[in-house]
């Protein structure tokens, strides 16, 4: 029932970005966004794969968003459209993924390929099994988008952040 209520939160928080106009509420929802999907992840794969996304991603988003949000001016926070947004959309979406049940696919014994793989569990190298590359290749695609991001925020000559001359 927690991962349900887990997966319902991330999804909400998920629908809520395009609300936010301001850059540091936009990082806090994808930070927090992140930190869900990150339990999601610890409940479902491994608890060794969380930490190390979460780390990831945080280390990326403290980067990036510290620039953004030097670069903006000051922006007042408008009501609590958004937080009303999002408690309201909290109950459909936990009444919806009620109707289908989280399972753990790493611990079924129905599975053949994952009975055979049981202790790449057990010793933590399950994130670079044949069954599981496909999301480190994606983890490395984000961080290299994120990176080229960074990169062009920060690029010397067509950035605000290069020094004015007098």
């Amino acid at each position: 029932m927690s991962a349900l209520i887990i997966f319902s939160m991330t999804l909400s928080s998920l629908l809520m970005l395009p609300l936010m106009t301001q850059p540091l509420s936009l990082g806090l929802i994808i930070m927090l966004s992140t930190l869900l999907m990150c339990f999601i992840s610890a409940i479902t794969l491994s608890s060794w794969y969380g930490y190390i996304l979460f780390l990831i991603y945080v280390g990326g988003l403290l980067v990036m968003f510290a620039y953004v949000a030097a670069l903006s001016p000051n922006v007042l926070f408008g009501k609590g459209t958004p937080m009303l947004f999002f408690s309201i959309l909290i109950f459909p979406l936990t009444l919806i993924f009620y109707s289908y049940p989280l399972i753990d696919l790493s611990s079924t014994s129905y599975l053949h390929i994952f009975s055979e793989l049981k202790f790449l569990k057990m010793y933590g190298i399950e994130m670079v099994s044949p069954q599981m590359i496909s999301i480190l290749i994606g983890l490395a695609i984000i961080l290299l988008i994120n990176l080229i991001v960074v990169v062009k925020i920060c690029y010397y000559q067509h950035a605000s952040l290069r020094p004015f001359n007098n």
